[in-house]
């Protein structure tokens, strides 16, 4: 028999799992873009600001928890902390992951001639960031694997903890806020997406500029 309150620790593993893989993929976009910010800018804007919604589900979910396991919540106990390493950093990558998405929805606010020190701010909490983020993935992706695929693989022959159409539609529904959040903030990023538009355009009137005066040199030629 089922120990009584055990499926509300599994469910919200499962929950916290399969948000973790949600931000895993949506994360190695992200890395792809940083790789050319100025020509993926729009891209790497639009995939920030999505990961917001999941990001806060993944806190709740995190610190939902921290809360039980401490107060003493028999399944939560039975189900035991992070490694000491994990739960000891857990706070650091909390407090950058929201510096680095805070600074960054900054930004978009100031000008990109003149963002000051929040661009500064911005790539500090990414290097802290990056290295705090790797130490967890490195700790939990696994697992977060195999209880993803327990919650949605269909011949996953698993005993599913009651709950699992509302775990799906909270890790859908950050998927889904997140993509709405982007797509009504990224006019405002308008300054610096059209920043790299118009750094294109400079260029193709630099071009036509040289072309034209060839064709003048050609046309003097006796």
């Amino acid at each position: 028999m089922r120990e009584q309150g055990a499926e509300g620790a599994d469910g919200n593993a499962r929950l916290t799992g399969t948000v973790g893989v949600v931000l895993l993929v949506v994360l190695l976009l992200e890395g792809i873009t940083v790789l050319q910010v100025r020509s993926l800018i729009t891209l790497h804007i639009f995939l920030g600001i999505l990961l917001i919604p999941p990001t806060a589900l993944k806190v709740a979910s995190t610190s939902y928890r921290f809360v039980r396991y401490y107060s003493r919540s028999p399944s939560y106990v039975r189900h035991g902390p992070p490694a000491p390493l994990l739960r000891w950093t857990a706070p650091l990558l909390i407090i950058f992951t929201g510096a680095i998405l805070a600074t960054g929805v900054a930004l978009l606010t100031v000008s990109p001639e003149r963002p000051g020190l929040l661009l500064t701010a911005h790539r500090f909490s990414f290097v802290v960031w990056f290295a705090l983020m790797a130490l967890h993935v490195l700790g939990h992706v696994k697992d977060a694997l195999v209880l993803t695929r327990w919650d949605w693989w269909p011949r996953a022959d698993r005993a599913r903890p009651r709950g699992k159409g509302q775990r799906r539609g909270l890790a859908t529904g950050s998927v889904v806020a997140g993509i709405v959040l982007a797509a009504a903030l990224l006019p405002v990023a308008s300054p610096w997406t059209n920043r790299q538009n118009l750094g294109h355009n400079r260029h193709e009137g630099a071009a036509r500029v040289g072309q034209r005066a060839v064709n003048v040199r050609e046309s003097s030629w006796p």
